[in-house]
Protein backbone atom coordinates (compact mmCIF):
# COMPACT_ATOMS: atom_id res chain seq x y z
CA UNK A 1 0.00 0.00 0.00
CA UNK A 2 2.49 2.55 0.76
CA UNK A 3 4.71 1.91 -2.23
CA UNK A 4 1.55 2.35 -4.24
CA UNK A 5 0.94 5.40 -2.93
CA UNK A 6 4.50 6.21 -3.46
CA UNK A 7 3.91 5.67 -7.36
CA UNK A 8 1.24 7.95 -7.39
CA UNK A 9 3.36 10.57 -5.67
CA UNK A 10 5.74 10.28 -7.84
CA UNK A 11 3.34 10.39 -11.07
CA UNK A 12 1.63 13.49 -9.87
CA UNK A 13 5.27 14.83 -9.68
CA UNK A 14 5.61 14.43 -12.80
CA UNK A 15 2.49 15.51 -14.33
CA UNK A 16 2.77 18.66 -12.58
CA UNK A 17 6.57 19.13 -13.87
CA UNK A 18 4.90 18.46 -17.20
CA UNK A 19 2.73 21.41 -17.22
CA UNK A 20 5.33 23.72 -15.97
CA UNK A 21 6.83 23.35 -19.21
CA UNK A 22 4.86 24.45 -22.56
CA UNK A 23 5.56 23.76 -25.76
CA UNK A 24 6.00 26.88 -27.83
CA UNK A 25 7.52 27.84 -31.03
CA UNK A 26 10.55 29.76 -31.93
CA UNK A 27 10.98 32.30 -33.95
CA UNK A 28 13.00 30.20 -36.44
CA UNK A 29 10.48 27.47 -36.62
CA UNK A 30 10.44 24.04 -34.96
CA UNK A 31 9.09 22.94 -31.43
CA UNK A 32 10.52 23.77 -28.13
CA UNK A 33 10.34 23.24 -24.84
CA UNK A 34 10.20 26.37 -22.99
CA UNK A 35 8.91 27.63 -19.34
CA UNK A 36 6.42 29.93 -19.55
CA UNK A 37 7.62 31.86 -16.18
CA UNK A 38 11.17 31.67 -17.49
CA UNK A 39 10.37 33.75 -20.85
CA UNK A 40 7.46 35.63 -18.81
CA UNK A 41 10.76 36.49 -16.44
CA UNK A 42 12.95 37.04 -19.44
CA UNK A 43 10.32 39.74 -21.18
CA UNK A 44 9.59 41.35 -17.69
CA UNK A 45 13.82 42.06 -17.49
CA UNK A 46 13.55 43.11 -21.51
CA UNK A 47 10.72 45.47 -20.95
CA UNK A 48 12.81 47.60 -18.24
CA UNK A 49 15.87 47.83 -20.08
CA UNK A 50 13.55 48.64 -23.28
CA UNK A 51 12.06 51.71 -20.59
CA UNK A 52 15.14 52.96 -19.44
CA UNK A 53 17.21 52.73 -22.68
CA UNK A 54 14.62 54.63 -24.59
CA UNK A 55 13.81 57.15 -21.64
CA UNK A 56 18.07 57.52 -21.40
CA UNK A 57 18.21 58.31 -25.19
CA UNK A 58 15.39 60.60 -25.06
CA UNK A 59 16.74 62.56 -22.56
CA UNK A 60 20.18 62.64 -23.78
CA UNK A 61 18.59 64.22 -27.08
CA UNK A 62 16.93 66.75 -25.32
CA UNK A 63 19.54 67.55 -23.14
CA UNK A 64 22.42 67.73 -26.16
CA UNK A 65 19.97 69.55 -28.98
CA UNK A 66 18.79 73.29 -28.93
CA UNK A 67 15.84 73.60 -30.95
CA UNK A 68 12.73 73.06 -29.07
CA UNK A 69 11.08 70.81 -31.95
CA UNK A 70 13.62 68.09 -31.31
CA UNK A 71 13.43 68.34 -27.97
CA UNK A 72 9.49 67.72 -28.53
CA UNK A 73 9.99 65.11 -30.97
CA UNK A 74 12.42 63.16 -28.00
CA UNK A 75 9.82 63.97 -25.31
CA UNK A 76 7.06 62.44 -27.44
CA UNK A 77 9.25 59.10 -28.85
CA UNK A 78 9.65 58.04 -24.99
CA UNK A 79 5.54 59.67 -23.77
CA UNK A 80 3.88 57.46 -26.56
CA UNK A 81 6.60 53.95 -27.15
CA UNK A 82 6.56 52.77 -23.89
CA UNK A 83 3.20 52.51 -23.06
CA UNK A 84 3.16 50.53 -26.83
CA UNK A 85 5.74 48.26 -25.86
CA UNK A 86 4.43 47.85 -22.01
CA UNK A 87 0.98 46.77 -23.71
CA UNK A 88 2.88 44.15 -26.07
CA UNK A 89 5.05 43.06 -24.28
CA UNK A 90 2.50 41.68 -21.01
CA UNK A 91 0.42 39.70 -23.43
CA UNK A 92 -1.79 36.93 -22.14
CA UNK A 93 0.82 34.88 -23.54
CA UNK A 94 4.68 35.51 -23.21
CA UNK A 95 5.86 34.07 -26.66
CA UNK A 96 2.99 36.27 -28.08
CA UNK A 97 4.48 39.22 -26.16
CA UNK A 98 7.81 38.16 -27.37
CA UNK A 99 6.57 38.34 -31.37
CA UNK A 100 4.82 41.42 -30.59
CA UNK A 101 7.23 43.57 -28.96
CA UNK A 102 10.09 42.52 -31.60
CA UNK A 103 7.54 43.60 -34.41
CA UNK A 104 7.25 46.97 -32.68
CA UNK A 105 10.90 47.24 -32.34
CA UNK A 106 11.77 47.18 -35.83
CA UNK A 107 8.68 49.06 -36.65
CA UNK A 108 10.57 51.75 -34.82
CA UNK A 109 13.76 51.28 -36.13
CA UNK A 110 12.57 51.78 -40.05
CA UNK A 111 10.46 54.69 -38.69
CA UNK A 112 13.34 56.79 -37.52
CA UNK A 113 16.05 55.07 -39.70
CA UNK A 114 13.90 55.56 -43.23
CA UNK A 115 10.33 56.34 -42.07
CA UNK A 116 8.14 59.20 -42.07
CA UNK A 117 10.68 60.29 -38.10
CA UNK A 118 13.66 59.71 -39.73
CA UNK A 119 14.43 63.52 -39.67
CA UNK A 120 12.81 64.18 -36.09
CA UNK A 121 16.16 64.58 -34.01
CA UNK A 122 18.23 66.26 -36.12
CA UNK A 123 21.72 66.00 -36.05
CA UNK A 124 20.51 63.45 -33.00
CA UNK A 125 18.94 60.97 -35.06
CA UNK A 126 21.86 58.67 -34.21
CA UNK A 127 21.20 58.46 -30.69
CA UNK A 128 17.73 56.96 -31.53
CA UNK A 129 19.24 54.47 -33.54
CA UNK A 130 21.85 53.13 -31.84
CA UNK A 131 19.32 52.49 -28.95
CA UNK A 132 17.18 50.47 -31.44
CA UNK A 133 19.45 48.81 -32.59
CA UNK A 134 20.71 47.65 -29.27
CA UNK A 135 17.19 46.46 -28.49
CA UNK A 136 16.99 44.75 -31.74
CA UNK A 137 19.65 42.72 -31.04
CA UNK A 138 18.96 41.71 -27.49
CA UNK A 139 15.52 40.58 -29.21
CA UNK A 140 17.59 38.53 -31.68
CA UNK A 141 19.96 37.56 -28.68
CA UNK A 142 16.53 36.42 -26.63
CA UNK A 143 15.19 34.61 -30.07
CA UNK A 144 18.29 32.85 -30.55
CA UNK A 145 17.74 31.06 -26.43
CA UNK A 146 14.19 30.15 -28.29
CA UNK A 147 15.44 27.26 -30.51
CA UNK A 148 17.61 24.51 -30.66
CA UNK A 149 19.53 25.24 -33.24
CA UNK A 150 19.76 29.05 -32.32
CA UNK A 151 18.73 29.51 -36.32
CA UNK A 152 15.94 32.36 -36.01
CA UNK A 153 16.35 33.50 -39.76
CA UNK A 154 13.02 32.24 -40.94
CA UNK A 155 11.26 33.87 -38.25
CA UNK A 156 13.47 36.96 -38.63
CA UNK A 157 12.21 37.42 -41.88
CA UNK A 158 8.69 37.11 -41.43
CA UNK A 159 8.90 39.86 -38.50
CA UNK A 160 10.43 42.84 -40.87
CA UNK A 161 8.56 41.42 -43.23
CA UNK A 162 5.04 42.25 -41.75
CA UNK A 163 7.25 45.46 -40.29
CA UNK A 164 7.97 46.61 -43.44
CA UNK A 165 4.14 46.15 -44.59
CA UNK A 166 2.47 47.62 -41.57
CA UNK A 167 5.08 50.61 -40.82
CA UNK A 168 4.36 53.65 -38.86
CA UNK A 169 3.47 56.71 -40.15
CA UNK A 170 3.31 58.87 -36.74
CA UNK A 171 4.94 59.55 -33.17
CA UNK A 172 1.46 58.51 -31.88
CA UNK A 173 2.73 54.83 -32.81
CA UNK A 174 -0.44 53.49 -34.24
CA UNK A 175 0.04 49.98 -35.18
CA UNK A 176 -1.50 46.66 -36.87
CA UNK A 177 -3.06 43.98 -35.18
CA UNK A 178 -0.06 41.52 -35.08
CA UNK A 179 -2.43 38.46 -35.02
CA UNK A 180 -1.96 37.46 -38.69
CA UNK A 181 1.88 37.64 -38.52
CA UNK A 182 1.38 34.74 -35.30
CA UNK A 183 -1.48 32.58 -38.12
CA UNK A 184 1.60 33.03 -40.83
CA UNK A 185 4.24 31.55 -38.68
CA UNK A 186 2.38 28.77 -36.98
CA UNK A 187 1.24 27.79 -41.23
CA UNK A 188 4.96 28.43 -42.32
CA UNK A 189 6.72 26.19 -39.73
CA UNK A 190 3.76 23.49 -39.89
CA UNK A 191 2.98 23.98 -35.95
CA UNK A 192 0.62 24.64 -33.44
CA UNK A 193 0.77 26.68 -30.37
CA UNK A 194 -0.47 24.92 -27.75
CA UNK A 195 -0.74 26.76 -24.70
CA UNK A 196 -1.08 24.61 -21.22
CA UNK A 197 -3.38 25.86 -18.68
CA UNK A 198 -1.34 28.11 -15.79
CA UNK A 199 -1.87 27.49 -12.18
CA UNK A 200 -2.51 30.18 -9.75
CA UNK A 201 1.50 31.17 -8.64
CA UNK A 202 2.19 32.07 -12.18
CA UNK A 203 -1.04 33.96 -12.64
CA UNK A 204 -0.15 35.99 -9.88
CA UNK A 205 3.48 36.21 -10.91
CA UNK A 206 2.53 37.82 -14.22
CA UNK A 207 -0.07 40.23 -12.27
CA UNK A 208 2.55 41.28 -10.66
CA UNK A 209 4.98 41.75 -13.08
CA UNK A 210 2.59 43.90 -15.26
CA UNK A 211 1.54 45.50 -11.79
CA UNK A 212 5.38 46.52 -11.16
CA UNK A 213 5.94 47.80 -14.32
CA UNK A 214 3.05 49.82 -14.80
CA UNK A 215 4.10 51.23 -11.41
CA UNK A 216 7.77 51.78 -12.93
CA UNK A 217 6.59 53.36 -15.60
CA UNK A 218 3.20 55.33 -14.31
CA UNK A 219 4.78 58.46 -13.00
CA UNK A 220 7.37 58.65 -15.22
CA UNK A 221 4.50 59.03 -17.40
CA UNK A 222 2.92 61.64 -15.62
CA UNK A 223 5.34 63.43 -15.57
CA UNK A 224 6.37 63.22 -19.48
CA UNK A 225 2.89 64.17 -19.79
CA UNK A 226 2.88 67.48 -17.71
CA UNK A 227 6.28 68.63 -19.55
CA UNK A 228 4.35 67.55 -22.79
CA UNK A 229 1.22 70.47 -21.47
CA UNK A 230 3.87 72.78 -20.59
CA UNK A 231 5.68 72.39 -23.78
CA UNK A 232 2.19 72.85 -25.90
CA UNK A 233 1.58 75.70 -23.74
CA UNK A 234 5.10 77.54 -24.41
CA UNK A 235 4.42 76.98 -28.52
CA UNK A 236 1.50 78.12 -28.79
CA UNK A 237 1.37 81.10 -30.42
CA UNK A 238 -1.32 82.85 -28.79
CA UNK A 239 0.19 81.91 -24.96
CA UNK A 240 3.71 82.51 -26.21
CA UNK A 241 2.09 86.30 -26.57
CA UNK A 242 0.47 86.66 -23.05
CA UNK A 243 3.86 85.28 -22.05
CA UNK A 244 5.66 88.31 -23.72
CA UNK A 245 2.76 90.54 -22.64
CA UNK A 246 3.44 89.19 -19.03
CA UNK A 247 7.49 89.19 -19.31
CA UNK A 248 6.86 93.03 -20.27
CA UNK A 249 4.50 93.76 -17.70
CA UNK A 250 6.80 92.55 -15.48
CA UNK A 251 9.88 94.53 -16.74
CA UNK A 252 7.76 97.69 -16.61
CA UNK A 253 7.10 96.43 -12.98
CA UNK A 254 10.52 96.03 -11.99
CA UNK A 255 11.85 99.49 -13.31
CA UNK A 256 8.94 100.75 -11.60
CA UNK A 257 10.08 99.30 -8.44
CA UNK A 258 13.86 100.08 -8.96
CA UNK A 259 12.80 104.04 -9.44
CA UNK A 260 10.52 103.79 -6.18
CA UNK A 261 12.05 105.64 -3.81
CA UNK A 262 12.33 108.59 -5.62
CA UNK A 263 8.76 108.64 -7.40
CA UNK A 264 7.42 107.67 -3.26
CA UNK A 265 9.75 111.02 -2.58
CA UNK A 266 7.96 112.94 -5.59
CA UNK A 267 4.42 111.81 -4.83
CA UNK A 268 4.84 112.12 -0.82
CA UNK A 269 6.14 115.90 -1.43
CA UNK A 270 3.18 116.13 -4.38
CA UNK A 271 0.60 114.70 -1.75
CA UNK A 272 1.63 117.21 0.86
CA UNK A 273 1.13 120.12 -1.53
CA UNK A 274 -2.45 119.15 -2.34
CA UNK A 275 -3.20 117.89 0.82
CA UNK A 276 -1.67 121.52 2.27
CA UNK A 277 -3.64 123.15 -0.96
CA UNK A 278 -7.15 121.15 0.35
CA UNK A 279 -6.77 121.99 4.30
CA UNK A 280 -5.95 126.24 3.03
CA UNK A 281 -9.09 125.93 1.37
CA UNK A 282 -10.93 124.09 3.74
CA UNK A 283 -9.95 126.53 6.48
CA UNK A 284 -11.24 129.46 4.25
CA UNK A 285 -14.00 127.86 3.27
CA UNK A 286 -15.17 127.05 7.07
CA UNK A 287 -14.44 130.65 7.93
CA UNK A 288 -16.31 132.47 5.34
CA UNK A 289 -19.06 129.81 6.39
CA UNK A 290 -18.37 130.71 10.04
CA UNK A 291 -18.96 134.33 8.99
CA UNK A 292 -21.89 133.89 7.28
CA UNK A 293 -23.70 132.09 10.06
CA UNK A 294 -22.08 134.36 12.55
CA UNK A 295 -24.48 136.71 9.84
CA UNK A 296 -27.10 134.94 10.29
CA UNK A 297 -27.14 134.09 13.76
CA UNK A 298 -27.09 138.03 14.59
CA UNK A 299 -29.54 138.66 12.26
CA UNK A 300 -31.81 135.95 13.66
CA UNK A 301 -30.78 137.27 17.45
CA UNK A 302 -32.74 140.90 16.18
CA UNK A 303 -35.39 139.50 15.01
CA UNK A 304 -36.44 137.01 18.36
CA UNK A 305 -35.26 140.15 20.57
CA UNK A 306 -37.76 142.60 18.84
CA UNK A 307 -40.04 139.90 18.80
CA UNK A 308 -39.01 138.79 22.53
CA UNK A 309 -39.74 142.42 23.65
CA UNK A 310 -42.87 142.77 21.84
CA UNK A 311 -44.00 140.16 23.56
CA UNK A 312 -42.32 141.13 26.99
CA UNK A 313 -44.37 144.56 26.70
CA UNK A 314 -47.36 143.15 25.42
CA UNK A 315 -47.62 140.52 28.12
CA UNK A 316 -46.45 143.46 30.77
CA UNK A 317 -49.54 145.77 29.53
CA UNK A 318 -51.99 142.79 29.93
CA UNK A 319 -50.49 142.58 33.23
CA UNK A 320 -50.36 145.70 34.73
CA UNK A 321 -53.75 145.46 33.10
CA UNK A 322 -54.72 142.67 34.71
CA UNK A 323 -53.35 143.81 38.55
CA UNK A 324 -55.43 146.87 38.17
CA UNK A 325 -58.62 144.96 37.59
CA UNK A 326 -57.41 142.39 40.14
CA UNK A 327 -56.60 145.68 42.69
CA UNK A 328 -59.77 147.28 42.12
CA UNK A 329 -62.03 144.37 42.77
CA UNK A 330 -59.96 143.75 45.87
CA UNK A 331 -60.29 147.18 47.25
CA UNK A 332 -63.82 146.99 46.19
CA UNK A 333 -64.37 143.40 47.73
CA UNK A 334 -62.27 144.85 50.77
CA UNK A 335 -64.26 147.77 51.53
CA UNK A 336 -67.71 146.11 51.13
CA UNK A 337 -66.69 143.37 53.63
CA UNK A 338 -65.00 146.32 56.11
CA UNK A 339 -68.25 147.89 55.64
CA UNK A 340 -70.53 145.02 56.57
CA UNK A 341 -67.97 144.36 59.74
CA UNK A 342 -67.94 147.57 60.57
CA UNK A 343 -71.82 147.91 60.28
CA UNK A 344 -71.67 144.68 62.11
CA UNK A 345 -69.69 145.92 65.05
CA UNK A 346 -71.52 149.08 65.40
CA UNK A 347 -74.83 147.18 65.78
CA UNK A 348 -73.35 144.69 68.13
CA UNK A 349 -72.13 147.48 70.37
CA UNK A 350 -75.03 149.07 70.58
CA UNK A 351 -76.55 146.13 71.81
CA UNK A 352 -73.65 145.28 74.01
CA UNK A 353 -74.37 148.60 75.48
CA UNK A 354 -78.04 148.69 75.19
CA UNK A 355 -77.54 145.37 77.46
CA UNK A 356 -75.07 146.55 79.80
CA UNK A 357 -77.24 149.94 80.47
CA UNK A 358 -80.57 147.65 80.97
CA UNK A 359 -78.08 145.44 83.52
CA UNK A 360 -77.22 148.61 85.24
CA UNK A 361 -80.62 149.58 85.26
CA UNK A 362 -81.48 146.11 86.90
CA UNK A 363 -78.84 146.02 89.19
CA UNK A 364 -79.60 149.76 90.74
CA UNK A 365 -83.05 148.60 91.05
CA UNK A 366 -82.08 146.01 92.81
CA UNK A 367 -80.06 147.85 94.59
CA UNK A 368 -82.81 150.48 95.72
CA UNK A 369 -85.25 147.31 96.72
CA UNK A 370 -82.33 146.06 99.17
Amino acid sequence: MIQWMFLILVCVSQISCAQRKNKSVGPGGGTVEISQPELRVTMNDFFYRFERSIAESADSIMKASTDPAVEREALIWKLNSIPVANTAIYNSDPFLGYIDVAVFTYQLKLFYENGAGKDSFGPHQDIALETLDSLWEELLDIGRNLVPDNDISEGTRIVTDFAEKHPLNSSYFVRQSTVPLMTKIQNAEKVTFKGLAEDMSQSLDQMRAQLGSYMEVLPKQVRWESEYLIDNALTNAEMTGRFDSISNLMERTVLVLESSPDLIDNQREAAFRDISGERIAVIQALRQEREIILEEIKKERAIVLAELSEQINTQREAGFKDLNALTTQSIDATFDRTEDIIDKLFWRTLILISILFVLIFIGLVLYKKI
